[in-house]
């Protein structure tokens, strides 16, 4: 490591020293700004989730023409599974059928009349990418050119209803995060703020002597990385010690994807670095 590096992470750590209690603030900021960041993509996590593990239960259901032969179910079965986007193509035959509604409704259809009414269908499972309103009608398009096909039934109105809730909250996520971040940027601004105006003879000597504008702006943003990064880590470690008290207490009951941590340290960073850079452009005038 050079030498001017180490000079700028150690006047880093010196410069935070001599504005501690405003350091301490912006940390905690950016530690809480992060933890309600982290509570807003665990619910956006869990309500993916949520919406895909029911579009993944949703099926299509074909029903075909009850005067098509054996053979001739079996060719337009393979045709479909020809298609684009089909994962699972499963036959229900109208004896099947039949015996579904009595599961279903307890009602036998031959104690009501004396042949089965119920025609024959294709249960179809889309792959995950063709789950969705758009992807899903192309299917349903190209199912409507095949013969022998009477029709399609989808719950096409309650995948457009979840996208577009799902959408809804995720610009409610963003906004409200947006906002959480730019409360600790302002902090961390205001901390640079007062290191700088407290070692302005320092800077005023380093500039007579001929220092660079990067070696003087470098301890600065040094220092507001320290605090990213830091309110990052307690973040992530908060988060760390709750997934294993909520592994313990409610098991199986919310979603959590591990890369939230790394995400939480690169906001920190992220945070403490334009903090800095924002406080340098206004209040460092070299």
């Amino acid at each position: 490591m050079s030498t001017g590096i180490t000079y700028s992470i150690l006047e880093g750590f010196k410069g935070l020293k001599r504005a501690i209690f405003s350091a301490a603030i912006s940390t905690f900021t950016i530690f809480l700004t992060l933890v309600l960041i982290a509570v807003l993509l665990i619910i956006l996590f869990n309500v993916h989730h949520f919406v895909n593990q029911i579009q993944s239960r949703l099926e299509l259901e074909v029903f075909i023409d009850n005067s098509l032969e054996q053979a001739q179910v079996d060719s337009l079965q393979g045709q479909i599974k020809k298609l684009e986007g089909i994962e699972n193509v499963h036959f229900v035959s109208k004896e099947e059928a039949a015996e579904y509604i009595k599961q279903q409704f307890g009602q036998d259809v031959f104690e009501i009349l004396d042949e089965n009414p119920l025609p024959a269908s294709f249960r179809i499972k889309l792959i995950p990418k063709f789950r969705n309103a758009k992807t899903t009608k192309t299917v349903i398009d190209n199912l409507q050119k095949l013969d022998g096909i009477d029709d399609i039934l989808y719950r096409q109105d309650l995948i457009l209803l979840m996208e577009k809730y799902k959408k809804i909250f995720l610009i409610i996520m963003i906004i409200l995060g947006a906002l959480l971040s730019a409360a600790s940027i302002i902090l961390v601004v205001n901390t640079i703020k007062l290191i700088i105006f407290s070692r302005q003879s320092i800077i005023e000597i380093m500039k007579l002597v001929g220092a660079t504008r990067g070696f003087i702006r470098r301890p600065f943003i040094i220092e507001g990385i320290i605090q990213g990064v830091t309110g990052g880590g307690l973040a992530s470690l908060f988060f760390y010690v709750l997934l294993k008290i909520v592994k313990i207490e409610i098991p199986g009951y919310l979603f959590f994807d591990q890369r939230i941590f790394v995400i939480l340290l690169l906001l920190g960073f992220l945070l403490g670095f334009i903090g800095s850079v924002f406080a340098l452009r206004k209040f460092l005038k070299y």
